[in-house]
This record gives C-alpha cells, sequence and structure tokens, in this order.
C-alpha cells in the first residue's frame, strides 16, 4: 500500500464510483468472485484458445474491465491482490485486453473504494485505545490512497523521543471488517486445494498452500509488519538509493500503523515520464533490494507491486509495505544461493544437478526434468547474460508463452494427468520465492530499466556475507 503519492495526483476519493459497503461472508464473497469469472472468463479465455482470430471488440473489453474494477474493488482482500496482479503483470491475458485491463485495474494499487472517516477514526482509537485527537495533532480526514486492506491518511504527531517538534506522517489503518472478509477469502482459497492436488498428483500441495495463506493472513498484524520495516529499514541504512520510512511503535496498533510521511513519484510516473537514467537507476535499486535481501540476507518482502514504491527527488526509491514479509530457513538460501551462481557464471551442468535437488526434481521423469530446466534457463536469460538487457513487457510475455509451450510439451512426453513426474516437488519455504520474483520483473518491465543484471546479481552474491 502506498503511503504517499505526489501532491497533485489524483485523490483516492475522487471520481470514485464503487460502493464502501464490503461484503464480509464467505458465501456472499464466493459467489461475487464465480458470478464475475462467469461473466468475463469465457470471451477472454476463448479469445486466448484462439489465436489468430480476429481481435475483441475494444468497448467490449472496456466495459468487461469496468466490471472487474468495480467487483474486485468493493470485495477488496484477497480478490482485489489478484486484480493488483493482473493490473501490472504481462503475459496473463491475450494481447489486446491487456492493455485495456492493466489501463483500468491500475486503479487498484492505490485508489480502492474508501470508507467513510468516522469509520475509520473508529478504527484508530480502537487500535491505539486512546483517542485520535490525544495521538496526533493533525489528522487529514480525505485519504492518500487505498488498497485492498486499508487506507492511508496523512497527519502529524508530536516526537516521541520529546523533542516537542511535529513530524509529518502516514497512517495506515484497516478497513472495519477487513479481518473477517479476509478470513473468508482464504476459506474460499483452501477450499480449491482439492482440485489443485487433482491437477498436481504426487505433489505435495498442502505445505504450498499453507504457507500462501499464512503469508496473506500475516498482513493482518501492523504491529508485525513494524517490526518488519524497522529490520528493512536497518538492513538499508547504508545501501545508497534506497530508504525505508521510520515507523511509530507509539502510534501503532494491530490495526494502525504510522510511519514517517515521504514525498515522492509513483513508479507509475516515472516509468511514464522518467529519463531512461532515471528509471536504470531506479530499477537497479529495486532489484537490489529484492533480489539482493533474498539472497544475500535470506529475507525479502513477498510481494512487489508497483504501489508499494516512491522515488524521491534525488532518485531514492522509499520501499514502503512489509506486510508479508519472508524469513528463509538458512540452508535453504545458501542452496539457493548456491545454485544462482552457478546460473551466472554458465556452470550449466552444475546447475542442472543442484537445481533439481533444490527444486525436487530428482524422481522426476528425465526428459520432463529436461523440459523444466531448459524453461527456466531461458527464463532467467535476463541475468544469465553478461552483457546489458533491457527489462521490458515483450519479455515478460516472451516468458509467460514459454512457459505454456513447456507446459504442452510436458502433457505430451508425460500425460496431461500423469501418476508420476509431472510436478515439481518444491519446498514450501520457497513458494513465496517465486511470487516475488514474478512480481520483481513485472514492476521491472513496466520501466524498461537497462543494466548488466548479470554482474549486478554476481556482485551481490559474492558480496553476501559467508
Amino acid at each position: 500500500m502506498t503511503p504517499s503519492r505526489q501532491a497533485n495526483g489524483p485523490s483516492a476519493s475522487e471520481n470514485q464510483p464503487l460502493s464502501d459497503e464490503l461484503p464480509k461472508g464467505r458465501i456472499a464473497r464466493g459467489y461475487a468472485l464465480m458470478k464475475l469469472a462467469a461473466t468475463e472468463l469465457p470471451s477472454v479465455a476463448g479469445r486466448m484458445l484462439r489465436q489468430g482470430d480476429q481481435p475483441m471488440d475494444v468497448a467490449v473489453l472496456k466495459a468487461s474491465a469496468e466490471r472487474a474494477l468495480r467487483t474486485l474493488g468493493e470485495l477488496r482482500g484477497l480478490a482485489m491482490k489478484v486484480g493488483q496482479t493482473v493490473s501490472y503483470v504481462d503475459g496473463l491475458l491475450p494481447p489486446e485486453a491487456t492493455e485495456i485491463y492493466q489501463k483500468t485495474l491500475a486503479a487498484l494499487q492505490s485508489q480502492a473504494p474508501t470508507v467513510s472517516f468516522e469509520e475509520l477514526k473508529a478504527e484508530i482509537e480502537r487500535g491505539l485505545g486512546r483517542p485520535l485527537s490525544e495521538a496526533y495533532v493533525r489528522f487529514d480526514e480525505a485519504p492518500l490512497a487505498a488498497a485492498s486492506i486499508g487506507q492511508v491518511h496523512r497527519a502529524a504527531i508530536l516526537d516521541p523521543d520529546g523533542s516537542g517538534r511535529e513530524i509529518e506522517v502516514v497512517v495506515k489503518v484497516q478497513y472495519p471488517s477487513i479481518a473477517q472478509a479476509l478470513t473468508s477469502d482464504l476459506k474460499n482459497l483452501d477450499a480449491l486445494r482439492p482440485m489443485v492436488a487433482m491437477l498436481a498428483p504426487g505433489a505435495d500441495t498442502r505445505g504450498g498452500f499453507e504457507e500462501v495463506i499464512r503469508h496473506i493472513a500475516q498482513e493482518l498484524d501492523y504491529t508485525q509488519e513494524l517490526d518488519n520495516q524497522e529490520r528493512f529499514r536497518a538492513l538499508v541504512a547504508d545501501l545508497p538509493g534506497m530508504m525505508v520510512p521510520r515507523p511509530y511503535k507509539t502510534h501503532t496498533g494491530k490495526n494502525v500503523l504510522t510511519m514517517d510521511y515521504v514525498p515522492g513519484r509513483t513508479l507509475r510516473d516515472v516509468a511514464e515520464n522518467g529519463s531512461q537514467e532515471l528509471r536504470n537507476r531506479v530499477g537497479e535499486a529495486i532489484f537490489r533490494f529484492t533480489l539482493g535481501m533474498a539472497m544475500g540476507r535470506g529475507v525479502f518482502n513477498t510481494d512487489p507491486h508497483p504501489g508499494n514504491y516512491l522515488v524521491t527527488d534525488d532518485g531514492t526509491v522509499a520501499f514502503l509495505d512489509f506486510g508479508s514479509v519472508k524469513v528463509l530457513p538458512e540452508a535453504l538460501y545458501r542452496q539457493w544461493r548456491d545454485v544462482a551462481m552457478m546460473l551466472v557464471t554458465g556452470r550449466y551442468d552444475e546447475w542442472r544437478k543442484r537445481s533439481s535437488e533444490l527444486f525436487g526434481m530428482e524422481r522426476m521423469d528425465p526428459e520432463v526434468r529436461r523440459l523444466h530446466q531448459d524453461n527456466m534457463i531461458a527464463t532467467a536469460a535476463m541475468v544469465a547474460r553478461d552483457e546489458d538487457v533491457t527489462i521490458d513487457r515483450a519479455m515478460l510475455r516472451d516468458a509467460v508463452r514459454g512457459g505454456v509451450r513447456t507446459a504442452k510439451d510436458i502433457g505430451k512426453a508425460a500425460g496431461w494427468i500423469p501418476s508420476r513426474s509431472k510436478t515439481m516437488a518444491i519446498p514450501p519455504d520457497f513458494v513465496m520465492v517465486g511470487r516475488m520474483q514474478v512480481g520483481l520483473f513485472a514492476v521491472l518491465a513496466q520501466l524498461h530499466p537497462r543494466a548488466n543484471w548479470n554482474r549486478i546479481l554476481r556482485e551481490m552474491l559474492e558480496s553476501a556475507p559467508a
């Protein structure tokens, strides 16, 4: 969630046609999603299967995207997170649908439906255990931004250190009843487990599901997010081009988080209007922060998306949201780091053997394993090649298409519902790495940054603590 944005940007409450009613029950939320899917998916999915047909009508696509925006925005929670993903990850929709859906659903990154100030005031006072007027010397009623779990307001506090000075802050406040709504979403998600198990026979889907559900549920505890934020603030303290706003424990509760106000440009503005030099610098900072922390420290934010960054006037990237953070077991992240070093130094035979161990492919049919690994190498080409590479949306679309081709080839080699060997037994602790990597490169693709990512990654791996 974005705690700040440009002062002249659109307010989350401007031109907002969506309802502030939040469906909370499992049945009501599940029905709303099924209704949306039944209405919108057939034509889009059909177009994906009928490649080469006439493109879909623009007006039809726009109306479809606006219906999706309304439904996902009103549901908030996990449904809205799905909409946010569609708004910036390329390759999920047919080409003619991508631009329209992404432009429409981009509002979900920071402009979700808001709730009234009176409701938010009650939430703040409940979370902090004291009147709002005692906690803040100023509190702006109009929100700066709103997202899947809560909304953000600008305010001011007295310095907790006792200096008497006023500090400009932003306050994240959870929507009333969002905990109940998200719990309903997670129960609906868990209900899909048997279906996934049928599609992936022999795979340990239970561990992966539990990992995803646990991390999504963690986002409801802002005291834990404060601890995560403090941790990353310390990690970037001496790193150029990066910063994490200071959070204030004195003004934080389970459902309220207060942190320093950071003025800056949104990532979308930088992507659309920034110079190539700025986009390169911002892209490298995000790359170093995300993969650098993951491979060098074994800790990372699991949900990179464009709404989680601001760029200050001097080009520093402010990292904002730490609701879902993964700490890898030390043995696992060291194993991952070793495998990554083999890839970026071109030791492919070693990489195939060690990655087979890491991703649970030792017992896999040799041909299926080769197909998987060939696709992994192709997908990693942007960091595997020792040369300058521009990460852009076309590259991501090619990666998605390559994955679809690989799935078809695996189906031919092993059968579509084989009794063995189709899927990787990825360690549950590694599931969130995949989510992080998809988000990271989708974010970078918006910026079109150019750099020698191979050398940057090698440097990060070599400089990681022993």
